[in-house]
């Protein structure tokens, strides 16, 4: 019973946390990036919790596959975790964890800091705060877009090793 709750938690927790950085990375953020309605949608999703529901479904993705990976290795076994599948899940295991630690103290503070900026641009400073602003938001906007994109390309790497293990 137990591998059953976990694997529903980490498959579902899977989807919700690599779907939604694809979606994001590839759909919502490169269509509303530098229009009028960015600050509106990236508030829209702040309300919604979107930024405190992505790292959970991270974290319970990355603590139940650990957990899966115990009880399928008998404790890390040398033995299981030499095979393909074993190096096949540690590999997946290790770009989800990497991926997570980029989004958490990455990607989230650097768009934290964004919409503080938005705001204080939305507030229309002089020329020369403006001109600071500017600057500061685009290096901002480039070391999120690295981290995000970085983070779903290891959660793509994951989610390919965990369906691809079992087979190895």
């Amino acid at each position: 019973m137990e591998i059953l709750i976990l694997r529903l938690i980490h498959i579902l927790g899977g989807i919700a946390w690599v779907g939604g950085g694809i979606f994001a990375a590839f759909f919502l953020i490169p269509a509303v990036m530098g229009t009028p309605a960015m600050p509106q949608v990236m508030e829209g999703l702040q309300r919604r919790r979107l930024f405190v529901f992505t790292p959970i479904f991270g974290i319970l993705t990355v603590l139940t596959g650990i957990r899966l990976l115990w009880i399928d290795s008998v404790g890390f076994d040398d033995s299981y975790m030499s095979t393909g599948p074993g190096r096949t899940f540690s590999i997946g295991g290790t770009a989800a964890i990497i991926a997570f630690i980029l989004q958490v103290f990455v990607s989230r503070p650097a768009g934290v800091k964004l919409g503080a900026l938005a705001a204080k641009m939305a507030g229309n400073p002089p020329a020369d705060e403006r001109q600071r602003l500017t600057v500061e938001i685009e290096k901002l906007r480039k070391r999120n877009g690295m981290a995000t994109m970085g983070a779903v390309s290891l959660g793509i790497i994951a989610a390919a090793a965990m369906a691809l293990a079992r087979y190895m």
